[in-house]
Parts: structure tokens; sequence; C-alpha cells
């Protein structure tokens, strides 16, 4: 019985080494890490940035439309954050206004509405400077690498 016991726990230690060992080398890297190979997002190429094979002109033009979509943005960008604020802020209240509630949802939806519609036309704008610009998968993280809705933010980055 003595012989059995040493040899279980013998085997237990090892298994909790082996699977450490497992977990320190990255084995499994889970949902969350999205930096391995294919990985980059839409638009990135290896050793080419994320631009691609825009030449130099076009990725200065594109570079000046974007920092001018990010200023033309800014409010809209700002008054949605501060009303999903105030819409989870109320959601969080143990007996919430469901017309507070409803109104702040509405007033989210027409901002972000309109936000898209800048971006539509931000694309449109970045299209006619660069032909190449953007083109092939575009998914639901956007154009750049990021998490949440279009990339992690309310502007579709």
């Amino acid at each position: 019985m003595k012989r059995n016991t040493k040899g279980i726990m013998t085997l237990a230690v090892l298994a909790v080494f082996g699977f450490s060992t497992l977990a320190f080398a990255g084995w499994g890297d889970g949902y969350g890490h999205m930096m391995g190979p294919g990985m980059m997002g839409p638009g990135w190429q290896q050793g080419s940035g994320y631009y691609g094979n825009l030449s130099a002109d076009e990725i200065a033009k594109l570079e000046q439309q974007r920092a001018e979509f990010f200023r033309a943005t800014e409010n809209t960008r700002q008054q949605l954050y501060e009303k999903n604020l105030a819409l989870q802020s109320e959601l969080a209240k143990e007996n919430p206004d469901t017309a507070k509630a409803s109104k702040l949802q509405g007033e989210i939806s027409k901002l972000q509405s309109d936000l898209d519609q800048k971006r539509l036309e931000y694309d449109i704008q970045a299209r006619k400077s660069a032909p190449n610009y953007n083109r092939g998968y575009r998914g639901g993280y956007g154009s750049m690498m990021g998490y949440g809705p279009r990339g992690g933010g309310y502007c579709g980055w």
C-alpha cells in the first residue's frame, strides 16, 4: 500500500511539472494574444508594414487624411464615450430608469450612425488617394489591430 501511494504521488508531481512546462512554453496560447503569424489584421503584410505596397506619397497623404478624420470626429467620439458611460451607469442601478436608458440608447445610436457615415466618407476619400489602400478582407476588426467594436473604439480603428 505504501508503495502505491509513493508511486501515485510521484506521478502527480511529474504531471504538475509537465503541465507547467507546457504553460510556460506558450503551448496553447489562447484567444487574446493576437500577435502570431497571420494575426496582424487586415492589410498588414509581413515586412512591409500596414500600408503594404503603397508609395511614400500615398502613405503620407493617407496619414494626413487619417489625422484630419480623427480631429473631425473627436467631439463625436467623446460624446459617444460619455453617453455610453451614462447608459452603463444607469443600467448598473438597482432600479434603472427605462425611459432614461432608452433615451441614452437612442442618442448613442444616432452618434454611432453619424460616426459610421464619417468613416465611410473617410474610406472613400482614402481609396481615391491610394487605390490599393485597404484592399481585401475587411472583417470585424476594422483597419487596425484591435478588439471590441471594429477595433476597440467607436471610430472603426
